[in-house]
C-alpha cells in the first residue's frame, strides 16, 4: 500500500499487514455494518428507530469506500461521500436533528471499527511491533477519512437545512410536531388556519409506508409523491376531503378529518398505484387531543405489523392490533412472556406450529372440537389429538391459565 502525506506508517504496517487486513475484513462488511448501526442507535438515543436501516446502509457504503481506498492506496482526505451518506446528511437536516449528532454517529462508528480492526490484527499476528504499527497506521488513516467526510457532509447538511427551512413543508412539519408534543398548548383556530386543516372535528390518523430495501435516505421524492396519492385515495375511501400529510423519515404521517367519526372498516388502499405500500390507522378521535392520540395509535399499529412481519400491501388498524401493540411496547418482555407461557409449544418447526395453530382455533371456538374441526377443515378427532399433543408440550391442561395461553398463542410470532 502506498503511503500518503499526513498518514503515519512504517513499511511493515503499510505493506502486507494492512493489505492483509483489508482482505480479511472484506467478506465481513455486512456484519460489521450491522454492528456499527446497532451501536450508533444504542448510544445515540435521539435517533428514531426507523432510521436504523438507513444507518446500516450508510455504514455499509462507507465501509465499501474505505476498503476500496485502502486497497488502492488512495489518500483518505480525497474521499467523496457515497450517495447513501449524502442522503443521510440531508435526512438529519429534514428531521431537525443537530449536525453535531451526525458527527457523533460517525465518531461512534469510527471507535467501533477501530476495536474490530484491533481484534483482527491480534488474531492475525502476535508480533507486538506489527500490531502497534498496524493500529497506528489504521487510526491515522481512518481519522483522516472521517474528518474529510464530515467536512463534506457538513456542507450538504447546511445547504439542505437552509432549503428545508424555506419550504412550506418545513412550516407544516413544525406545526404538526408542536401539536403532537402538547395538544393542550396550541390555539386550535390559529393552528387550523396555518395548516389549512381544521382541528375542531374528528380525526383518523394513519401512516403510509414502504419496506422497500432499496429505499435510501434523502432520496425519496418519487416515493413520497406516490404515498401522497395513496393517502388521498385512503381519505376518500373514508368519505373525507384531502388529508393533512407530513413526511416523517420512512413513512408519511396522515390525518383524515370529518364532522362525524369515520367508519374505519371502509378504509381501503387504491387498486392502482399502491404496490409495495402499506397503511396503518388509529381510531377516530376528536379535537387536538384526538389528532395526537389517533396518530400515536397508527404508529403503534404499524410497529406491531412490522414486528409481525406482515407482507407489503397490508391495511391494519389499531383496534385489530391493540393487544399486540400494548404487549410489544417492550418487545423483549413480550418474547419472555410468550416463551414462559408456551414453552416447547412456541417452537418454530412446522409440526409444532400446526399444533399451536389448532389449539388457538380450538380456544377461539369455545373449546369445541367440532366447531374447530369445521373451521380448519379437518375431523374433530384430529383436533382432539392435536390439542392433547399441545397439552403435553405445555405441561398442563389447556384449561389452566387460559387467558394467558390465548394471548401467548396470538403473540406466538414473537417467539421467532
Amino acid at each position: 500500500m502506498r503511503s500518503k502525506a499526513g498518514i503515519a506508517s512504517s513499511p511493515s504496517a503499510s505493506g502486507g499487514e494492512i493489505e492483509g487486513l483489508v482482505e480479511l475484513l472484506s467478506p465481513e462488511l455486512d456484519e460489521i455494518a450491522t454492528t456499527l448501526a446497532d451501536t450508533v442507535h444504542e448510544h445515540l438515543t435521539e435517533l428514531d428507530e426507523d432510521m436504523r436501516p438507513w444507518t446500516e446502509q450508510v455504514a455499509r457504503a462507507n465501509l465499501g469506500v474505505i476498503v476500496t481506498m485502502m486497497r488502492e492506496g488512495d489518500d483518505p482526505a480525497s474521499v467523496e461521500p457515497p450517495p447513501e451518506a449524502v442522503g443521510y446528511a440531508r435526512e438529519y437536516a429534514v428531521r431537525g436533528l443537530e449536525l453535531s449528532l451526525m458527527q457523533r454517529a460517525y465518531r461512534t462508528g469510527q471507535g467501533v471499527l477501530g476495536g474490530i480492526v484491533l481484534e483482527r490484527l491480534r488474531t492475525a499476528s502476535d508480533d507486538a511491533d506489527l500490531l502497534a504499527n498496524g493500529m497506528a497506521y489504521f487510526n491515522a488513516w481512518i481519522f483522516a477519512y472521517v474528518e474529510a467526510i464530515e467536512r463534506r457532509l457538513s456542507n450538504v447538511y447546511v445547504a439542505e437545512q437552509a432549503r428545508w427551512v424555506d419550504s412550506g413543508a418545513a412550516v407544516r412539519a413544525a406545526e404538526v410536531r408542536a401539536l403532537l408534543a402538547d395538544p393542550g398548548a396550541v390555539d386550535p383556530l390559529a393552528v387550523s388556519l396555518r395548516l389549512g386543516y381544521e382541528l375542531d372535528r374528528f380525526h383518523l390518523g394513519f401512516v403510509v409506508w414502504s419496506e422497500a430495501e432499496d429505499e435510501r435516505p434523502g432520496d425519496a421524492g418519487a416515493l413520497f409523491a406516490r404515498m401522497e396519492r395513496v393517502a388521498g385515495a385512503v381519505a376518500r375511501s373514508l368519505g373525507s376531503e384531502a388529508p393533512l400529510t407530513v413526511a416523517e423519515g420512512r413513512h408519511l404521517a396522515c390525518w383524515a378529518g370529518r364532522r362525524s367519526a369515520p367508519d374505519v372498516s371502509r378504509l381501503r388502499l387504491p387498486r392502482t398505484g399502491a404496490r409495495g405500500l402499506s397503511v396503518a390507522a388509529g381510531t377516530p378521535a376528536d379535537g387536538p387531543w384526538g389528532f395526537a392520540l389517533s396518530h400515536r395509535e397508527a404508529l403503534s399499529a404499524r410497529r406491531a405489523a412490522q414486528m409481525r412481519d406482515d407482507a407489503d400491501g397490508v391495511v391494519v388498524t389499531y383496534p385489530d392490533l391493540a393487544l399486540e401493540a400494548l404487549l410489544t411496547e417492550d418487545a423483549e418482555a413480550g418474547r419472555r412472556f410468550v416463551a414462559r407461557e408456551l414453552g416447547p409449544l412456541g417452537a418454530a418447526d412446522d409440526p409444532t406450529v400446526r399444533l399451536a395453530s389448532t389449539l388457538a382455533v380450538f380456544l377461539e371456538e369455545g373449546s369445541s372440537f367440532v366447531r374447530a374441526g369445521r373451521r380448519l377443515g379437518i375431523h374433530a378427532n384430529t383436533v382432539a389429538y392435536r390439542v392433547r399433543r399441545a397439552e403435553v408440550l405445555l405441561g398442563r391442561p389447556v384449561t389452566e391459565r387460559q387467558l394467558e395461553l390465548r394471548v401467548a398463542l396470538r403473540l406466538g410470532w414473537l417467539a421467532g
